[in-house]
């Protein structure tokens, strides 16, 4: 069998994490995104692993030519939707093919149940249904599909795992998976439902926490680098090779620290924190919930809880993070769109806080600079200077 993942979107409900990468390279528990989706795959026996390309490419590239497996690359020359991304793969496919998005996760088991034969698609419950597409089943066959419509309550949605054949793939001329299934349903092709195992799905940029909480799960408890003897360590806890975990320091995990990364002395850690490589947290700081990306820096005395933090950031003393629910606006120029979110902060790449900043619910956009004392609340935008 076949596999085609979709890695072309431009992800712009996770603004700001995705100016400048794409959203399969987002790092979750350490890992991008796509990384998942290509080991479930080979877990469950499939090696011809197609990935279209299309937003920053460039930068999707050169991470699969860094994988210890070949996978082939199409590019989507222009975004133009899901089903488009598909068929610019269609060369390349010569049999029954499975299709998934290369930001989501889905376990290896659930991939086998999907067949081999036929036309199918994996579906699970929801109580937002309102984010996805919305299908109605009778006797295993899908008999009606609603994208994203704004019903309320549990239901049965799409979490983007197809499978199709070749005949399906080759008669695409739709600019959307939505629309393709839509007009299968109409002409009778039938499409069966099948029901997964685990899944898992960031629509917003606080959605990755979630995303974060059940993969660090799966981590090992690996341990590398130099741990004082007055450390104290409990539960899942991986620390990547020439990490240095200070005195007094307690991690609780799951946790996971990259590598070169340097912790302490009297940091609290955890649970459910991923750390990336060569970041500094400086003494007496708390960490919880958070994604902490590579070469960030986070000053002490700081408190930083469901929170994301972009790579390359600087923070200086007394940061102090604090977790409201709320409607953000996201989207740019006339696409904003209000959605609701709970979480401390969402900080974008490059971004400079200098001593006793508070973010409340903030999403902080790429490369501001924030001075002193300031406390800040909904969305701020790329390049703000705040004074």
């Amino acid at each position: 069998m076949q596999a085609v993942i979709l890695a072309g979107g431009e992800g712009w409900r996770l603004r700001p994490l995705t100016k400048t990468r794409p959203k399969a390279l987002i790092p979750v528990g350490n890992r991008p995104l796509i990384d998942y989706c290509i080991e479930a795959l080979l877990k469950a026996g499939i090696r011809d692993i197609i990935v279209v390309a299309g937003y920053r490419r460039e930068q999707v590239i050169r991470h699969l030519n860094t994988l210890d497996h070949e996978v082939r690359v199409v590019v989507q020359e222009k975004q133009l939707g899901s089903a488009h991304a598909l068929a610019s793969a269609a060369p390349l496919i010569h049999e029954t093919t499975l299709v998934l998005s290369g930001d989501n996760y889905v376990d290896a088991a659930s991939i086998e149940e999907m067949g081999t034969e036929g036309n199918a698609i994996m579906i699970s419950g929801s109580l937002s249904p309102s984010h996805y597409g919305v299908v109605r089943v009778q006797d295993g066959i899908v008999t009606d599909f609603f994208e994203k419509p704004d019903e309320k309550g549990p239901c049965l949605v799409s979490s983007g795992l197809y499978l199709f054949t070749p005949e399906v793939i080759g008669s695409i001329r739709e600019a959307d998976l939505s629309d393709l299934l839509i007009r299968m349903i109409e002409d009778g092709i039938p499409l069966r439902a099948v029901r997964g195992g685990e899944w898992y799905d960031a629509i917003h940029a606080w959605d990755l926490l979630g995303q974060n909480r059940r993969l660090l799960q799966m981590n090992g408890a690996q341990r590398s680098g130099t741990i004082s003897r007055f450390a104290t360590i409990n539960g899942r806890v991986s620390i990547g090779s020439g990490s240095t975990i200070g005195p007094g320091c307690c991690i609780t995990g799951p946790v996971r620290i990259g590598e070169g990364t340097t912790i302490g002395p009297n940091v609290v850690i955890g649970p459910d924190v991923s750390i990336g490589n060569r970041v500094s947290i400086e003494p007496f700081t708390v960490l919880e919930n958070s994604i902490i990306m590579d070469d960030v820096r986070i000053g002490s005395h700081s408190r930083v809880v469901d929170s994301v933090i972009g790579e390359g950031c600087s923070t200086n003393d007394h940061l102090s993070t604090i977790t409201t629910s709320g409607l953000f606006s996201l989207g740019e120029n006339n696409a904003k769109m209000l959605h609701q979110g709970t979480f401390g902060a969402i900080i974008g790449e490059g971004v400079l806080l200098e001593s006793s900043v508070v973010l409340k619910g903030c999403i902080l956009g790429n490369n501001c600079r924030v001075q002193s004392g300031r406390r800040l609340e909904g969305v701020i935008p790329d390049g703000s200077q705040v004074i």
